[in-house]
């Protein structure tokens, strides 16, 4: 038995409510993760009255050997066509991190980094076919949500200025997205190929408790291994909290 025109419309409002419910929450999340990140490194670190500016130096600063266990969360503000041609995308993570300081100069640490990443989500505006009642369909544009998971096996960071307390960075990582469904459109590839370029800053208190902030630019894309390959580009902020040992 075919389903009614009504009973179309209520099925599709209830889908696009449950996922606006459950992408509202996601970046909920994150902003909840941003802002516990903040007081709990304030907290680590509490300044005293030797400290007079936030360039002071960090005891031995960043090592050759330690490793960086860490949490972060991002979201996209912007999404451009520098590459990938879907300019309606949103976008937004989680991820853990573990990282492995390999080389020390005399101002720059190099680590080699690795992210899990158990919550990915992207939205964007896709065409759907509606019946009408009368034996057609009605061609319309709703915004959908796909969820996903994935890893970022290679990452390449460099902290500059690794015995201060504020350190800039620079970073470069590839990995994958597996979603839910087929992204960004239907015809394209649930796995897809991910690499980013990011830069920020890196707070390391004395207690090598550390707090980043930073600017995230992502290609996501399938590397036409489906018969469409739209791709998706994204510009990101993203805030994390790690521990060095």
């Amino acid at each position: 038995m075919s389903n009614s025109p009504h009973q179309s419309r209520r099925s599709r409002w209830s889908s696009l409510f449950s996922n606006r419910v459950i992408e509202r929450a996601i970046f909920s999340c994150l902003l909840l993760l941003v802002s516990t990140i903040v007081g709990f490194a304030q907290a680590t670190d509490k300044p005293s009255s030797s400290d007079a500016s936030d360039t002071r130096r960090v005891p031995e600063g960043i090592q050759k050997g330690w490793n960086e266990f860490g949490i972060w969360g991002g979201v996209s503000f912007d999404a451009t066509t520098l590459i990938g041609k879907t300019p309606d995308a949103k976008f937004g993570n989680i991820g853990f991190r573990y990282g492995r300081v390999l080389k020390t100069s005399k101002t720059v640490a190099f680590e080699w980094t690795i992210d899990v990443i158990p919550v990915a989500i992207l939205s964007n505006n896709r065409f759907t076919f509606v019946p009408n009642g009368t034996g057609g369909f009605t061609v319309t544009q709703t915004r959908r949500s796909v969820y996903g998971w994935g890893a970022a096996p290679i990452g390449l960071k460099f902290n500059f200025r690794r015995n201060r307390k504020v350190q800039p960075f620079g970073q470069a990582t590839g990995g994958f997205l597996y979603f839910n469904e087929q992204v960004p459109l239907a015809g394209a590839a649930r796995f897809n190929f991910t690499y980013d370029f990011s830069g920020g800053v890196q707070i390391v208190n004395s207690n090598r408790r550390a707090f980043t902030i930073g600017y995230k630019y992502q290609h996501i894309s399938n590397d036409y291994r489906a018969n469409f390959n739209p791709g998706v580009d994204v510009q990101m902020v993203f805030a994390g909290f790690s521990v060095f040992k």
